[in-house]
């Protein structure tokens, strides 16, 4: 397998035994708080990604980085990793040897030792990374706002929880071990920070055609007004992973780091990262890391022709800009298609279509990609004063129930009460899903199954992000349900509580019929068992109860708990 930058995997974690230590002693230490950003960086280096960093960059490795792009042992690295900190900071801690540093709430994550605190010039060093020191630049526009001291020294963590989506949030010594109990030799890495169009899906198949799998790791951190979030972009990845590519070849994982936009310097930063994954191949493609017009859209290709292959270690995919062939009716390079021919790709375009849920042509995105876009409610990031709150804590409402026991109706008038209070929810539905998440499925017990566990999967990622997300399934099977209930941290179960002989009376399409006369199989309440729940958090009597005294029980339940 390929070896990490510098020879070694870093791994910087206590043990229980020293942790407890140093734990129980906490209070008497000397401490920095740290904004989330920060704390990534902390934990990137604790967990290896920035093999083979130790710590913040001293004063010595700074000023090598800053001019030469080399660590103080000659060692290719072009970005400082450094810790800003005031000068009523500096008081603060000075003259101690370790430094707790914990996050804005409180929690320690980690100790710096031996701190080595030095001055810097804010423009120096937006020259040299940036190539420019125009406050416009957004990596230049945070140097300039940064605290007037730097502090360098050596970390070990107290906290090595994967907490930013845990489930893809994995550290180098994991997807190694992934990659090999896999069998992949060769494995290419694909950074993103967008969902995917056609043109990244056919640079990814391009990839996979020199490389045994494919490593898509979407950047998750700080994003601007407009971008799409980080949990949407993951969705649609799995959506597109799901019915497009060979799945025994392709692992989504994420990379949580902070865009700097130093584009060709940060390109060489993101290949040795990905080398430190166990990567053997990077993709980088047109305008990497790039922003505005500061650099030309293909720097950041050409800085790696400064260096020795064994310098960067790891192979570097320069490919072209993917167009569309409006005559061949194909994906392709841009030199392979005749200029006149030539159909770009847009990421405001595509922005414009999802916003205003205009269909695209076929060749921009995948319709089941579009279809979950288009539908859900909060994929892109807003600006702060748009008005729009996080729930208390996110959670997941599940309306469950038999066709036509007002899951539905009762389901989108709750979403409307909380769309007014200025909630952030997302709402999935039956039919929506059908077209996005699970375009493939059909009705079986199995299908059903694999329906439903997919929803729980997205509810508890959005969930997790402070969303409240309203759901209603027939979902008719108990252990499905319960399964969802372990996996998703607040799950409130809603019965709607509605006999069969009523619905089939509400059925306007006919559909409780057809399935009598065995026109429809495993129509549940008829040829298909439902399974009520034992413990609902909330039973609706939907036969007995009007619309809104349904709607006032479930707002009043989340009012209770403390979760609006």
């Amino acid at each position: 397998m390929i070896k990490p930058h510098g020879g070694k995997l870093i791994k910087r974690i206590l043990f229980p035994e020293e942790k407890e230590e140093i734990l129980k002693d906490a209070c008497k230490l000397k401490h920095l708080t740290l904004d989330e950003e920060k704390i990534r960086d902390v934990k990137n280096i604790g967990r290896g990604v920035y093999s083979p960093l130790k710590g913040f960059l001293n004063e010595k490795d700074f000023k090598e980085v800053l001019y030469s792009m080399r660590l103080s042992n000659g060692l290719l690295w072009p970005i400082p990793i450094v810790l800003d900190i005031s000068k009523e900071e500096y008081d603060k801690i000075k003259g101690t040897n370790i430094v707790l540093l914990k996050d804005t709430y409180g929690k320690p994550v980690a100790i710096l030792e031996n701190p080595e605190i030095f001055s810097y010039n804010k423009r120096d060093f937006s020259q040299h990374v940036f190539s420019t020191t125009d406050e416009k630049h957004p990596g230049v526009e945070d140097v300039y706002k940064m605290k007037e001291l730097l502090i360098g020294g050596k970390i070990k963590l107290l906290d090595d929880e994967a907490d930013v989506f845990p489930e893809y949030n994995f550290s180098p010594h994991e997807t190694r071990k992934i990659f090999q109990d896999r069998g992949w030799n060769t494995v290419v890495a694909f950074q993103t920070r967008n969902v995917p169009h056609r043109g990244h899906e056919f640079l990814q198949k391009q990839a996979l055609k020199e490389a045994d799998g494919l490593f898509i790791q979407p950047v998750v951190g700080k994003k601007k007004q407009g971008d799409f979030k980080d949990e949407y972009i993951i969705i649609s990845y799995e959506i597109l992973i799901r019915r497009h590519y060979p799945i025994d070849r392709v692992l989504l994982g994420i990379l949580p780091l902070k865009m700097r936009y130093a584009g060709p310097r940060e390109a060489v930063f993101h290949a040795i990262i990905r080398k430190n994954f166990g990567c053997t191949h990077f993709i980088v493609g047109r305008d990497h890391a790039g922003v505005g017009n500061y650099y030309g859209p293909f720097d950041a290709q050409r800085i790696f022709d400064n260096f020795k292959k064994e310098e960067i270690g790891i192979n570097i995919l320069k490919y072209q800009e993917v167009v569309y062939d409006s005559r061949r009716k194909i994906h392709i390079f841009k030199d392979d298609c005749p200029p006149e021919d030539r159909v770009f790709f847009s990421g405001t375009r595509l922005r414009e279509y999802i916003k205003s849920k205009k269909m695209p042509p076929s060749y921009i995105i995948r319709e089941e990609v579009y279809n979950f876009l288009a539908q859900s409610l909060n994929a892109f990031v807003e600006d702060k004063i748009s008005g729009r709150k996080k729930a208390k804590e996110g959670f997941v409402l599940w309306f469950t129930g038999l066709s036509q026991a007002g899951k539905t109706t009762v389901a989108n008038r709750v979403y409307q009460i909380l769309k007014e209070r200025g909630l952030k929810l997302e709402r999935l539905d039956g039919d929506i899903v059908r077209k996005s998440l699970s375009a493939e499925l059909g009705f079986s017990k199995e299908d059903r199954d694999e329906n439903i566990k997919r929803v729980a999967h997205v509810a508890k990622l959005l969930s997790d992000r402070g969303t409240g997300v309203i759901c209603s399934f027939i979902s008719p099977y108990r252990k499905t349900r319960d399964g969802i209930r372990k996996q998703v941290t607040h799950f409130i179960e809603v019965f709607c509580n509605c006999p069969l002989e009523v619905c089939e009376r509400r059925d306007t399409k006919g559909l409780y019929e057809k399935a009598r006369r065995g026109e429809i199989q495993n129509f549940t309440g008829i040829s298909d068992p439902y399974e009520p729940p034992e413990n609902p958090e909330i039973e609706l009597r939907t036969d007995l109860e009007t619309i809104e005294e349904s709607t006032n029980k479930v707002i009043k339940y989340l009012e209770e708990k403390g979760f609006i």
